[in-house]
């Protein structure tokens, strides 16, 4: 039994420790011997201490958001001309067709994401259609990146989409 517990916690085991059948009642132990340890010694590592964390204020870092590094990049690569747009539905489930037709035309690239009108079928349709209609007077296509039609990719002037490999980027020939 002792063993076992030696064994469960984890500890070294004890030379002497081959026996491990319970003592019978009818004998009865006087003085047991002293068992000899040998071996190296345990090694306990000492306790590890709380680190103490440093105020937000105290790192240092570069936010890159800020003026400054925003007017570092301006001067050595400009200011993007194209951008990728993420547009859903309003609360009033419409979409921003107008503002849409206007980057679109600039060059950006727009995802139009229906997910939020799962439930709503009609609504969804409608709005697909919508952005079909838009896009086809601008003379852009429409894919679909889900089977179920619920985002939606449009890309922008002067954007060209390889749809063998499915690569999206680069300038067109046509710009």
């Amino acid at each position: 039994m002792r063993k076992r517990l030696y064994n469960l916690f984890g500890l070294p085991e004890l030379p002497e420790m081959a026996s491990v059948d319970p003592i019978d009642s009818d004998v009865a132990i006087a003085d047991p011997e002293p068992v000899e340890v040998t071996g190296d010694p345990i090694h306990i590592p000492r306790p590890i201490r709380k680190a103490k964390r440093k105020s937000v204020g105290e790192l240092k870092f570069h936010d890159l958001g800020s003026k400054r590094w925003l007017e570092w990049a301006a001067s050595k690569q400009g200011l993007p001309q194209r951008g990728l747009r993420y547009v859903r539905p309003d609360e009033m489930h419409r979409l921003p067709l107008d503002a849409m037709s206007a980057r679109l035309h600039q060059g950006d690239i727009c995802i139009v994401d229906m997910s939020s009108l799962a439930h709503m079928d009609s609504q969804r349709s409608a709005l697909s259609r919508q952005v079909q209609d838009m896009a086809n007077y601008g003379g852009l296509p429409v894919f679909a990146l889900d089977d179920s039609n619920r985002l939606l990719l449009v890309p922008g002037r002067g954007s060209r989409i390889d749809t063998e490999t499915h690569e999206l980027g680069g300038n067109s020939i046509l710009d």
